[in-house]
């Protein structure tokens, strides 16, 4: 190499260096202004970009407060049940993951495909699943893919106080009944719940709170008591059955205050699986429905009759012998009679009788005496849904509609409106608003909100009320016609109705009718207000006939109830005493129920409430069988025998339970 050439060399080296370190000092700027830009400039994007991909928020509904009956017995609660979710981001193969998961969770593939496909941080796959659909996930361990405890609504004796309860949604929202009229109260605060994915992509709590700890609304208790409930519909069903009639309402009242002790409508349904019904048997008729009253509605006309002074006690009026013409129509009656006086009208059930007397009140008394009774507006009950009924002006009356309503037609109210009427006569002419519910509590039991007996308006007199009830009881007696109202050792005031339903193209049907009976016991001093109507019955209709009878069960039931004595009490006979037996000792019990049941043994539930059994079947996968109220008394299987079926059964009672 010449000395030239060496130079040339030595320069192309020295000109390559001087590239390299310029593009080297050229990276290192690049280098360092990105690491600038990232760590200084972009820092708290970058950051919320990161803690998008490994953390999720999820809104967990609130835990609902519990809904007691008047006698704190649970009516419907809140457990925690697993929800299925999945981060779509995070599987990688969606179609293989939600072919499995439709498997388990026991749903179509191509919609759990699809929600796994979809571009959102957080889908939920199903929620509130059982436990066998739950475990079943579990043992897959899916990457992706998780379970999370939410609460769930559950109603412990399936339809009983379907109506009056309502249920709740998915989202924890009160959908119907008294759910959905005190929803506010009753929904804690919903929970944010932050999660956080560790480098296996599996999930743990960031936040720290528990879903244990989850807000409780407020506890509601009711006037409702469960046991005259279960008692009524058990009797309005198997009225409902015995005339193979389309349905049934039932209503118990409390005169004095307007609390609401029972009230049942047919049919039913169980809001654990509303969704398999369909929507209107969601309906509480009883407040929902209007109906024409029939003769029921004889006690308000003579209610005006007594309260303006234009009837007078021992007035008789005509009927016709059974037949009488009225502008041009023919009214009717059962069975004929001569001249009856007021008293006479309600016990027979006169319509001739009736329309007459309404003629002489006059159409002005006698839709001011109604408007005072609460007819024609709702009575302000707290359930959602409530109809006002139908009453037109009196001014579109005219002689024959004067005539109708007088005994019942022409006019619809709902059974709690005739009720809440029918009570008003009870307590002294003095209305009060019916009601459900008596308090709200928090969940440490302090009182929230408490109320109270509300008086809506004073229709009658106490004299008139006192004459009414007279009245009311002949009706009850031999001759009048709801003699199987009768209940022994006590005095009936009530009266029968047959309403005639109508046509759906206009007119009345010759063949289908309402059967109802309404009224209070005992006269002297009425403890209960009750109303039972059946809807089409087949064979018989009158209501002396069909809903008299299931009336005075309910009677019964209901005094039983308040603890209303059938006769004064007597003092007990001196008798000798014999020795004591002594007493066996009692039952040891399992302290430890959960270690049994890892055996697959039945642990011992005696004295648990339905509450702790209920927390305990579902951590278990075990299904229960409750009847009765109270804390459990008997349970099969027997404690320590194996469970067959994961079926446990159990018989609550009011004692401390293993007897």
């Amino acid at each position: 190499m010449t000395r030239s050439q060496a130079q040339e060399a030595k320069r192309w080296l020295r000109l390559r260096l001087r590239v390299a370190g310029f593009a080297f000092v050229l990276i290192c700027g690049v280098l360092a202004g990105r690491a600038l830009d990232l760590q200084v400039w972009q820092r708290e994007f970058l950051q919320q970009k990161a803690l998008k991909e490994i953390m999720r928020q999820v809104q967990i509904p609130p835990r609902r407060g519990v809904i007691y009956d008047r006698n704190q017995q649970e009516l419907a609660l809140s457990l925690d049940t697993d929800s299925v979710y999945a981060r779509p981001v995070a599987i990688p193969h969606p179609q293989k993951t939600g072919r499995a998961l439709a498997k388990a969770l026991r749903l179509p593939a191509a919609e759990v495909i699809g929600r796994l496909r979809s571009e959102k941080g957080f889908v939920w796959l199903a929620r509130r699943v059982n436990p066998e659909q739950a475990e079943a996930v579990r043992v897959l361990d899916l990457e992706g893919v998780g379970l999370v405890k939410e609460p769930r609504r559950f109603y412990p004796y399936t339809d009983l106080a379907c109506h009056l309860l309502g249920f709740a949604g998915a989202d924890a929202r009160g959908l119907e009944g008294l759910e959905q009229a005190y929803d506010s109260s009753l929904r804690g605060q919903a929970l944010t719940e932050t999660r956080l994915l560790d480098a296996k992509r599996r999930i743990f709590h960031l936040s720290g709170r528990a879903i244990a700890n989850l807000p409780e609304g407020l506890h509601l208790i009711m006037t409702i008591d469960k046991g005259l409930q279960y008692q009524v519909e058990k009797i309005l069903a198997a009225t409902v059955r015995r005339w193979r009639a389309q349905g049934g309402q039932a209503v118990v009242m409390v005169p004095q205050t307007g609390e609401i002790l029972a009230m049942a409508s047919l049919p039913a349904f169980n809001p654990n699986v509303y969704q398999r019904y369909p929507r209107q048997s969601y309906r509480n008729r009883s407040i929902t429905d209007v109906f024409e009253p029939g003769s029921t509605f004889k006690l308000f006309l003579a209610a005006a009759a007594l309260s303006s002074r234009r009837v007078s006690l021992d007035e008789r009026f005509d009927c016709e012998n059974g037949r009488w013409r009225l502008a041009g129509r023919v009214i009717h009656d059962t069975h004929p009679h001569g001249r009856l006086n007021l008293a006479e009208i309600i016990k027979y059930s006169s319509n001739i009788g009736a329309a007459k007397v309404g003629r002489q009140v006059g159409a002005g008394d006698f839709y001011r005496a109604l408007l005072a009774f609460g007819f024609g507006h709702a009575t302000g009950v707290d359930l959602p849904g409530e109809s006002g009924g139908i009453l037109r002006p009196a001014a579109q009356w005219g002689p024959v509609g004067l005539a109708n309503i007088a005994f019942g037609q022409g006019v619809a109210v709902t059974a709690l409106q005739l009720t809440t009427a029918v009570a008003a006569i009870a307590n002294n002419g003095v209305l009060m608003r019916p009601f459900v519910v008596r308090a709200l509590v928090d969940p440490s039991g302090r009182l929230v909100k408490e109320n109270q007996p509300q008086v809506t308006g004073r229709p009658l007199g106490g004299g008139e009320a006192q004459i009414l009830t007279r009245m009311m009881v002949s009706v009850t007696q031999p001759g009048g016609t709801g003699t199987a109202a009768r209940v022994r050792s006590f005095r009936v005031a009530g009266k029968t109705g047959t309403a005639q339903k109508l046509k759906p193209g206009g007119g009345y049907s010759q063949t289908d009718y309402l059967a109802l009976f309404v009224g209070f016991l005992p006269a002297e001093d009425p403890k209960a207000a009750l109303l039972v109507m059946i809807d089409t019955p087949q064979g018989q209709h009158y209501g002396g006939v069909v809903a008299a009878p299931a009336w005075a069960a309910m009677a019964r039931a209901a005094l039983e109830t308040l603890g209303v004595p059938s006769a004064p009490p007597r003092p007990p006979l001196l008798r000798a005493q014999a020795p004591a037996r002594p007493r066996p000792a009692p039952p040891r019990r399992n302290a430890a129920p959960a270690a049994d049941l890892a055996q697959g043994l039945a642990p011992d539930l005696s004295g648990l409430t339905l509450r702790q059994v209920l927390a305990l079947a579902s951590r278990f996968g075990l299904q229960v069988r409750a009847s009765g109220w109270g804390r459990v008394q008997t349970q099969r299987p027997a404690p320590g025998r194996p469970l067959q079926g994961k079926l446990l059964s159990v018989q609550l009672g009011l004692g401390t339970g293993g007897a």
